[in-house]
């Protein structure tokens, strides 16, 4: 008997403290100092001031995308650009280039694409062969040099 009086004890401050708990959550949850959030508030209001604020922030990050696109001086198509003796053309990376006329030596590592050879710092272009810059490269003309250059260069 004393045994299934301190069990029912145990069971009765159990419940106790579980209305307890749950009274307590009842009365500080929902409250004005820590309100519940409608979902028609959030439909409403919050969503398309998140969508609004996002949208903005995409189109500023898309405008600036764009005019470093339009300031860089990069092309879809090959465009000629000639050289005289001691300039120097400073390809960005993925640049490709073929020497038309002249001669001109690579500064840095060029691939040629249409031999499947690497090209080294100090290496002659070969005439009508498509090369190719990993990271950068810059070729130095020997007199008066024409090429077709497609990506991203300077002349200097």
């Amino acid at each position: 008997m004393n045994k299934k009086l301190k069990t029912v004890l145990i069971a009765a401050l159990l419940v106790a403290a579980g209305a307890g708990v749950g009274a307590y959550a009842a009365s500080t949850y929902g409250t004005e100092s820590d309100p519940l959030v409608a979902k028609s508030y959030l439909d409403d209001t919050l969503t398309p001031k998140l969508q609004a604020e996002f949208q903005t922030k995409l189109d500023n990050q898309a405008q600036q995308l764009e005019q470093q696109i339009a300031s860089a001086n990069t092309t879809v198509n090959f465009s000629a650009v000639t050289l005289s003796n001691g300039q120097t053309l400073k390809c960005g990376a993925g640049c490709e280039l073929v020497l038309r006329s002249g001669a001109a030596n690579t500064s840095g590592s060029l691939s040629d694409v249409t031999t499947g050879s690497p090209l080294n710092a100090g290496a002659a272009l070969t005439e009508n062969h498509l090369c190719l810059t990993g990271s950068s490269a810059n070729v130095t003309a020997s007199g008066s040099v024409t090429l077709l250059v497609r990506g991203a260069y300077t002349v200097g």
